[in-house]
């Protein structure tokens, strides 16, 4: 058998399978309940006779919903508000040059930003010159299981755009911590 007379088989058969589905899907339904009541469903009855034929309605189909399209973004308008630059940004606590004494085992970090942190901003928190976390959209932050020695923090303001917006100084303090001699 060649290539052609082969496909021209496997292309009608599934033509008529095709057209065939929605009517073998309308045929008849049966239902059976064997001595254990054990229920079953089939498409011939059963040759017992105790087949019960049940009527089917109509098939209730719908279209496939298409999902509504993301709304646009606005675009700016002239009478909207450009972002506010931020003109201090600065940490206060802690204090430059301040030592945390032992059994202290927490240190917050404040940052007072005027004016204060717009919708959108984050804060992106920097200890020894590493980030602390992901930016986020608080001003306080805290430390945790330092150990003795010098720390350094300094923090940026992040705008909307992902560009830096203020920057504050760097803060040294320094941790104490009792080690007890033998």
């Amino acid at each position: 058998m060649n290539m052609t007379r082969l496909f021209a088989i496997v292309f009608l058969t599934t033509s008529f399978t095709a057209a065939n589905v929605g009517k073998t899907n309308a045929g008849a339904v049966f239902k059976e309940i064997d001595d254990q009541g054990n229920v079953t469903f089939t498409d011939r009855p059963s040759e017992s006779g105790h087949s019960t034929k049940i009527e089917i309605g109509p098939v209730n189909t719908q279209k496939a919903m298409v999902p509504p399209a993301p709304p646009k973004k606005p675009e700016k308008s002239d009478d909207e508000p450009e972002e506010v630059n931020y003109s201090s940004a600065r940490i206060t606590q802690p204090t430059d040059d301040s030592t945390v004494p032992p059994g202290q085992l927490n240190v917050v970090v404040q940052i007072a930003l005027r004016p204060q942190l717009q919708a959108g901003h984050l804060v992106r928190l920097y200890h020894n010159g590493r980030r602390h976390g992901k930016p986020t959209s608080a001003t306080s932050f805290s430390l945790t299981n330092l150990i003795r020695g010098e720390h350094q923090v300094r923090a940026e303001v992040i705008g909307t755009n992902g560009k830096i917006k203020s920057k504050t100084q760097t803060v040294i303090f320094f941790v104490k911590r009792y080690v007890p001699r033998n």
